[in-house]
Parts: structure tokens; sequence; C-alpha cells
């Protein structure tokens, strides 16, 4: 996740304890309660709902069964994002993710694994067909329009380990709801890499407050979230990018952020910014209702080197096609 540097400011110092305070809105508006097949994108598949109902810094290690969306994204072997299932071919990530300067064959999304040093049988691997990145983000890069979708070459089985997220409506304003975050960003400011999924509760933080405290030479724009824990000192790192920010309505979750940039690696003071997943809903809507499928070939495992992990897990996922 980028790391964006400058001063904190008086203002954003006077207005600490505010943020101390339970987080409120400026304006309210009435929630709409969806039902999850109506947001659903994968048919009979029921989204937002997992089997399991109840370390970023700060962080908890993550069960197996409770974010079945979540997706870690390998370049040349190694993680370098995450990302949730929408439905069996596609991926919502952040667009900072790929470097358009990579050849997409070196890139590679798994599903089903909470730990990055040793899949299960619920994982799968996947090559990649395509990515979509929005059109605004090289306009405003490297933080705005950070939104990717990815297609992948085959479709995800779907299990109780792994299953789609809902998206929100549009008009949802997640006041007082119960928002969480996963992946496996560093652990530490020093630079230690997670290995185990993990998941911290963000609450969200009005975007006045949030600009606040990076004063102005970082500008939030409308299609930003922010979202820590100030008291606990919960906060996103790199190597969560791309990864999903939910929230729990009516036993449904809804992504309604990306995990897209920050100050420095979990500043307490400097809250995690994320793309409004409501904000680019037309947009992400239009491509997966237009887009064809992919040629449905089955997928060989690659010729080029891989790490350990990446062979053992394509063995399974033609095991557990077969």
């Amino acid at each position: 996740m980028a790391a964006l540097t400058s001063g904190l400011g008086l203002l954003g110092y006077l207005l600490f304890p505010l943020l101390l305070a339970s987080p409120t809105w400026v304006t309210s508006v009435s929630r709409r309660h969806p039902k999850s097949q109506a947001n659903s994108l994968s048919g009979d598949v029921a989204c937002g709902q997992p089997v399991l109902q109840g370390k970023l810094l700060g962080g908890e290690f993550a069960r197996d069964q409770k974010w079945p969306w979540q997706v870690s994204l390998h370049y040349s072997g190694f993680h370098v994002c995450g990302g949730s299932i929408l439905s069996a071919y596609w991926v919502l990530s952040a667009a900072h993710c790929f470097d358009r300067g990579k050849k997409l064959e070196t890139y590679d999304i798994y599903v089903g694994i909470t730990n990055l040093e040793k899949a299960n049988r619920h994982t799968q691997w996947f090559e990649i067909y395509q990515v979509i990145i929005h059109p605004t983000f090289q306009m405003y890069h490297p933080i705005g329009g950070d939104v990717a979708l990815v297609q992948l070459k085959s479709a995800i089985i779907f299990s109780d380990f792994v299953l789609p997220i809902c998206l929100p409506p549009s008009d949802l304003y997640p006041i007082d709801l119960s928002c969480w975050t996963t992946g496996w960003g560093m652990i530490s400011p020093q630079g230690e890499t997670g290995k185990e999924l993990l998941e911290a509760q963000l609450p969200l933080i009005p975007r006045f407050q949030c600009q606040l405290l990076y004063g102005l030479s970082s500008y939030l724009l409308p299609e930003m979230l922010c979202a820590a824990d100030i008291k606990k000192m919960k906060n996103v790192c790199e190597g969560d990018s791309g990864s999903p920010l939910v929230c729990k309505q009516n036993q449904t979750w809804l992504q309604i952020g990306i995990v897209s940039w920050g100050r420095g690696c979990a500043q307490p003071l400097y809250p995690g910014v994320f793309a409004n997943v409501s904000y680019f809903l037309s947009w992400i809507h239009y491509h997966l209702q237009t887009t064809p499928d992919p040629p449905r070939i089955l997928p060989f495992p690659s010729s080029s080197p891989k790490n350990t992990l990446s062979i053992f897990v394509t063995i399974m996922g033609h095991l557990l096609v077969l």
C-alpha cells in the first residue's frame, strides 16, 4: 500500500480527542435491508453469508470459514495484495496492485486459503484472464480510481470455505454497522509480514475528520472512505492493499471499501483510506454484466518456476475438479 508523508498539522492534533469518542456521521441516510440474493452475482450461491458467524497491526488471526471471500494475489510466487470474490469468474481488488509493465502471466489468485505457507483441501489456484482498471486511476494515480476487476481463466468452485461477498446498495451509508478488514499485511512497522490471514474491526471515520488528520498535502477524494481504531491502534498496512472492508447488516456482509492507501504503516493518527465501493458500483456492474466469460479451457500448471505453495495448490485444485 502506498505510503504518503506530510505533517499532521495543528487541526489534526486538536481533532484527536474527537476521534477517541464513538464515531458519528454528519448526515443520516436511511439504511436499506437488502436480501443477500438480491446482491449476489453468483446465481444460487448466497453472498455475504459465511457458515462460521462468529494480524493487521493489533489484529487477530482469522478462522478458515470466517471470511470465505478473501483472496490472495501473488506476483512471481509472492503475496503482494488481497482481494475479494464477487462471483465465480470475478475478483475485486485495488488498481495499484497491478503494474502494467509486468506480464499478466506472472500474477496468480488463491482462494480458500488463510495461511500463505500451507495450502489445504479447500484452496484453489487460478490464472488471470484479464484485469480491468478503472479509467480514472491513471488520472489520479497513485491514489484515485484505485479499483480493479480481475477476471479469472476458470470458474471458482464454491464451498463453505469459498464464497462471494455482497456488493452494497448504492445508497448505503454505513452508520453504526460492524465493519472489519482482513489481510496478510505487515504485522509490525519493522516490516514483518504475516503468514496467517489477520482480521481487525475498524470504526469508520467521517471524511472531514480524516482530511483534517492528513492535512492539506493529502487530499481525500469523494470516492474515498476512512477507517481505523484509534483507541486500540488497529489499522491497515502494506500487503493489505486490495483487501475488502466489509460491514454486517441483517446477518449479511457487504463490501463497502477496498484497502487503498495510508501514511506509513498503521500510524495511529492516520486512518487507512479505502476506495468507496458504492461510488464505483455502476462501473463494477457494467463490466460484470457485459463482459463475456473467458473460453472454458481447464488450466494446466504453468511451465514457469513457481514456489512450492503454488505447485501444491495447483495439484489440489485439479483434484477438487476431478
